[in-house]
């Protein structure tokens, strides 16, 4: 396997490794939200959204949202020119037996994010009751983590690990303004 194949898959099994909140945060506490050394090279990419129509609204609605913020801007794609894939699955067995979502960067050994894919676990949401506000928390929260943006410990992120009630805040947006401003890398 040549070197650079291992940095992009090493990079990957990190973005995944941070999706399932076992990544140190190192920037955290209770009033901040902490992100990623790696990110996009701009604040802005494009994405297609698969999957049924009820899926394709959730993930409208946190899009949305998270354009509402101003500090990051998701633009439709198209199928064949994409940076991030936005999808369901029905996987409940496993690393994702207790999940709602799932996030999976790959990027290039610069820190720069190249693609992602956001996976709404279909199959949990509908056993643990999800709402349809509920499930636009989760796709806030994995856009999130699409951005750069890693687990919080503030009871009012949408980044909390465990998010289903919260919208984006106040902490959440200026973590992405920050994460944009700083170089790639630096915390």
């Amino acid at each position: 396997m040549s070197r650079k194949r291992r940095t992009k898959l090493g990079l990957t099994m990190l973005a995944v490794l941070i999706g399932l909140g076992v990544a140190p945060m190192t920037n955290a506490n209770a009033s901040a939200t902490p992100f990623a050394r790696n990110r996009w090279p701009k604040p802005r990419v494009t994405y297609v959204i698969k999957g049924a129509s009820y899926d394709r609204r959730v993930y409208h609605a946190a899009v949305k949202a998270w354009n509402r913020t101003g500090q990051f801007k998701f633009v439709a794609g198209t199928a064949a020119h994409h940076q991030v894939t936005l999808s369901t699955s029905n996987a409940t067995t496993g690393e994702y037996y207790h999940l709602a979502g799932i996030t999976f960067t790959t990027g290039y050994p610069n820190g720069y994010y190249t693609k992602a894919k956001v996976l709404l676990l279909t199959r949990n949401l509908r056993a643990y009751r999800y709402s349809y506000s509920n499930e636009v928390h989760v796709a806030e929260h994995e856009l999130g983590h699409s951005m750069g943006l890693q687990h919080s410990k503030d009871k009012h992120s949408v980044m909390l690990a465990d998010n289903r009630y919260n919208g984006i805040s106040k902490a959440d947006v200026a973590a992405v303004k920050l994460r944009y401003r700083l170089p790639v890398g630096e915390l």
